[in-house]
């Protein structure tokens, strides 16, 4: 981003920090590692949601915090000489890694590479956990935000499922849930608040269906929850606990934050024989549920489509 050339054309202000807001947004989003953005002070502006996997503390009980409070004391003069090093003198990165208090009390050994940007004030930090075993093909099967696993996953798991379900002649509940106000969460609290509410939310539907099936984010506001071997009382009875539980409150950041769920219900075979088939069966039943008034689950019937 050429900075002087903004400053030259005299760009509107406004419009120049939400520039800053969302390029930053978008990296701490994106990235499959630990990242965070530190104050020059040594505060946590703000972290992704992979921190609260590798140490315990979440996203929103990181914020504020000083990093010098997590720092091992034995580390913390070189650590803290690296960082002014970036500011001080010509050098653009640093690396270096100290032992990093968990909320266990624990401490665990992170390595940090580090930016500071002058434009944002601020340090721009990716950090990674060297005996925490990744496995990269894993990785792309799981939802970078939620934890929960993705649409390519469900692209791969559910034909499967259903296969399965033929074979034993069983039945496949596929429960589509959309989030009833999402929209007005993340327009009137932003993005960070929005972000902090899936990820609320997918610990709730994780809760709630255990090991009784497998919850996958769709994407945006939209999951997908799969039990196999079910019936339609049991279906139902999940659905329902869904609906009570979605629409509970969450404080977010100081807000109390009121939402629900929009949940459609498709049985396989019954109301479809491919993926394509059951997942737009439940799409149409969650759809019917908006229509007469969100909150709530309903079942797909045939005459959805008429």
């Amino acid at each position: 981003m050429d900075m002087n050339w903004f400053m030259s054309e005299d760009f509107d202000p406004y419009l120049l920090q939400r520039l800053f807001y969302f390029e930053r947004y978008a990296w701490l989003s994106l990235s499959p590692d630990m990242t965070a953005v530190i104050s020059l002070d040594g505060q946590f502006e703000d972290v992704n949601t992979q921190w609260e996997a590798c140490t315990g503390i979440s996203r929103e009980d990181l914020q504020g915090n000083y990093l010098m409070e997590h720092i091992h004391f034995d580390d913390r003069e070189r650590a803290l000489a690296d960082l002014q090093r970036l500011i001080t003198s010509d050098i653009g990165s640093t690396t270096f890694s100290f032992r990093f208090l968990c909320k266990d009390d624990s401490y665990i050994k992170l390595n940090w590479n580090v930016i500071f940007s002058p434009d944002h004030n601020a340090y721009f930090c990716t950090v990674h956990d060297p005996n925490r075993n990744k496995d990269i093909d894993q990785l792309a099967y799981r939802d970078v935000l939620t934890g929960l696993s993705n649409r390519l996953a469900l692209e791969e798991n559910l034909p499967a499922v259903l296969t399965d379900a033929q074979d034993t002649d069983s039945t496949v509940a596929v429960i589509f849930i959309d989030l009833d106000g999402f929209k007005e969460v993340n327009d009137s609290l932003g993005h960070k608040a929005g972000d902090t509410l899936l990820v609320r939310a997918a610990k709730r539907m994780n809760h709630v269906v255990e090991d009784n099936g497998t919850p996958y984010r769709q994407g945006g506001d939209e999951f997908i929850v799969v039990l196999p071997n079910t019936d339609r009382g049991r279906a139902a009875g999940t659905a329902g606990q869904l609906v009570e539980r979605l629409r509970s409150q969450y404080v977010i950041e100081g807000s109390r934050v009121s939402t629900g769920a929009s949940i459609g219900i498709a049985l396989y075979p019954k109301d479809g024989e491919t993926m394509a088939d059951i997942l737009d069966a439940a799409d149409k039943a969650m759809y019917q549920v908006k229509r007469e008034g969100k909150n709530n689950f309903a079942f797909y019937e045939s005459d959805l489509d008429n």
